[in-house]
């Protein structure tokens, strides 16, 4: 005869071992079930509580676990968040740095244009003869 069976699905084993392996895997309760009703029923409330405690004990490590988790998470967010916070400013930069050297190559653009033209050059070739 099922000495254990699980309160939330099919399950059920002989083996005390392999009915607590179940409630670790799935978080279920396993009752254990004997062949003779104890007086009062509290031999067998006294195993539901302890599957209870069991399954209150692996709930309380599965929520520290979750929390350790997330906390690591939130640390590597706000390095992630961090690390692109830097990059925005880089960016920013470099859009400034070119802002400027194409501000300059114009400028430098127009003293060749003003250079080749008549003018320009009538002017430098007598700033040579000055000399």
């Amino acid at each position: 005869m099922t000495r254990y069976q699980c309160g939330s699905c099919s399950y059920r084993s002989d083996r005390l071992g392999e009915a607590q392996q179940h409630s670790h895997r799935t978080g279920h309760v396993c009752v254990g079930k004997d062949d003779a009703r104890p007086a009062g029923g509290r031999f067998g409330k006294a195993k539901v509580v302890a599957g209870v405690g069991v399954l209150a004990a692996a709930t309380l490590g599965a929520v520290g676990t979750l929390a350790w988790k997330c906390k690591e998470l939130k640390e590597e967010q706000e390095g992630v968040l961090s690390m692109a916070a830097g990059l925005l400013v880089q960016l920013a930069e470099s859009a400034a740095a070119n802002e400027s050297l194409k501000s300059e190559n114009e400028s430098l653009k127009a003293e060749n244009d003003y250079l080749k033209s008549a003018t320009g050059a009538a002017k430098t070739l007598k700033s040579y003869d000055d000399r």
